[in-house]
């Protein structure tokens, strides 16, 4: 298992907590792949910690989906599976449009500055492949809406789910879907700051139904030639 190489934990937070972000950012990102095997002394010497929190950041991992743990076998990153993708996908587009339409109206001036900014960024012409791994670019855009609802049920299942779902764009064979998604994006951010709740919402069910769809059908094609 290649751990990437960082410096180590930071007394200023939570051991657990510091760990767990730590592999988090990994495995999102890539850093730790799909499939790949995870070794304790491997993960304590890389945030020079002991056993008991990497336990504890794994097993709450588990619980996201990223990484399976097979007792007395194996811990390995979970790789990704086109059912389950499908069904996430499913789950946080739905989740989503709720909290477009329901916060749409809520939205200050700051918040509509902050989405134009998302929008002409996202149609910039900058690199795709950098944007998709630009973690901030994604989460400012969501955030507004998540801040504005002010649910915190709601924020709890995006923040378990989301990663997964960013995972597979930036682990994807292509940026297809993430071009797919673009005009969606746009509308769903003129939408929102025109006070269009319904229009906007609408947008965020093409973004997960027919743009991410294309991410779906990427990793099932992968796991049929690799059948």
């Amino acid at each position: 298992m290649p751990v990437p190489i960082t410096e180590t934990v930071s007394p200023r937070r939570l051991i657990r907590d510091e760990v767990f972000l730590r592999l988090l950012d990994a495995i999102v990102d890539g850093d730790l792949t799909p499939g790949e095997q995870l070794y304790d002394a491997e993960i304590e010497k890389w945030v020079g910690v002991s056993r008991t929190p990497v336990r504890e950041a794994l097993n709450q991992l588990a619980s996201m989906g990223l990484v399976e743990i097979m007792p007395q076998k194996r811990t390995r990153v979970t790789p990704i599976d086109a059912v389950r993708l499908r069904g996430l996908i499913e789950t946080v587009g739905t989740l989503l449009h709720g909290v477009v339409r329901d916060s749409t109206a809520l939205l200050t001036d700051d918040d509509k500055a902050t989405l134009r900014d998302f929008a002409a960024r996202a149609t910039s012409g900058d690199d795709l492949g950098a944007l998709i791994r630009d973690k901030s670019f994604a989460d400012d855009f969501i955030n507004v809406y998540v801040r504005r609802l002010d649910n915190k049920t709601v924020a709890r299942l995006l923040n378990r789910h989301l990663p997964e779902i960013r995972r597979a764009l930036i682990a994807a064979p292509s940026t297809s879907a993430f071009e797919a998604s673009l005009p969606y994006l746009t509308t769903i951010v003129e939408a929102s700051v025109a006070g269009n709740a319904d229009k906007a919402a609408t947008a965020v069910d093409g973004y997960w139904s027919k743009a991410l769809a294309q991410l779906v059908d990427e990793f099932a094609a992968l796991e049929k030639k690799e059948n």
